[in-house]
């Protein structure tokens, strides 16, 4: 499955369009750092940030969804998991209680 994406620059609702991202997701990345973006402070238009071709491109290759393997789980040791039981009742019993 190939995306089209156009040759210049968009905004983020036209990001979120293009890709079938949320608007706010991309927002979001864009405010943490975590989506590559460029900041644009110009003109009257309310537009902050936009989006190159090539900054989609790696959004949408960060995106990609692959097979991941199960975490296995050691096997239960019944006596610590009745240790940590007792450890945790007793913490609930100690707690003080402020009004």
């Amino acid at each position: 499955m190939s995306i089209e994406i156009p040759d210049r620059p968009l905004t983020l609702p036209e990001v979120a369009q293009v890709t079938g991202l949320s608007l706010r997701l991309i927002e979001r990345g864009c405010r943490k750092g975590a989506i590559e973006h460029t900041p644009k402070g110009e003109g009257t238009e309310r537009v902050h940030r936009i989006m190159y071709p090539h900054q989609v491109r790696l959004l949408l290759e960060s995106r990609q969804v692959g097979v991941t393997k199960p975490v296995e789980q050691p096997p239960a040791d019944p006596i610590q998991e009745a240790i940590e039981a007792t450890r945790a009742m007793v913490a609930r019993q100690n707690r003080r209680h402020v009004a």
